[in-house]
């Protein structure tokens, strides 16, 4: 299992596999291999340092590589290693650290998360229910302000219009 790992490796990848201790951090072009590395770098932890998978978190900026991921590991080490793994983009990692912690904030597990067409659907929606109209009062504008105000933490009570 070890000497495949490192099969397609070059020697810089293959010294970010082979990393001792901490976490490592994988910056590259596209194409460059970085899902190759970061697989590799946990069916290595995974096999050969027995680190337990829920120890092991593997965070991808796409979709895609985050599935790659998961299907190439589910072939290098077996499903029943990969399971508990914490592996994703950086969002559904963070949905799923919120929605498991979501008692400890006050918040429901079925929580929803709006994306940013969402945002502006909720507050022209808003808009129509004031009977506001949209070419004076600009939903863009609006969610521009608000996502300023939650960026700063002020809450509704603290706001001055």
């Amino acid at each position: 299992m070890a000497s495949n790992l490192f099969d397609n490796l070059n020697p810089a990848q293959r010294k970010a596999v082979e990393c001792k201790d901490g976490p490592v951090m994988v910056l590259a072009g596209p194409g460059s291999g970085k899902t190759r590395v970061l697989t590799s770098r946990v069916a290595y932890l995974l096999e050969t340092r027995q680190v337990f998978p829920y120890r092991i978190m593997a965070v991808t900026f796409t979709n895609k590589a985050a599935r790659e991921m998961r299907e190439r590991l589910n072939r290098m080490v077996g499903v029943a290693k990969t399971g508990d793994l914490m592996l994703g983009t950086f969002h559904s990692i963070c949905a799923r650290l919120l929605r498991r912690e979501a008692p400890q904030a006050g918040l429901d597990r079925d929580f929803t998360i709006y994306d940013a067409d969402d945002q502006l659907n909720v507050v022209k929606a808003a808009l129509a229910e004031l009977n506001l109209d949209e070419k004076k009062y600009k939903p863009g504008a609006i969610h521009h302000v608000i996502s300023t105000a939650k960026n700063e933490l002020i809450t509704p009570s603290g706001w001055i219009l």
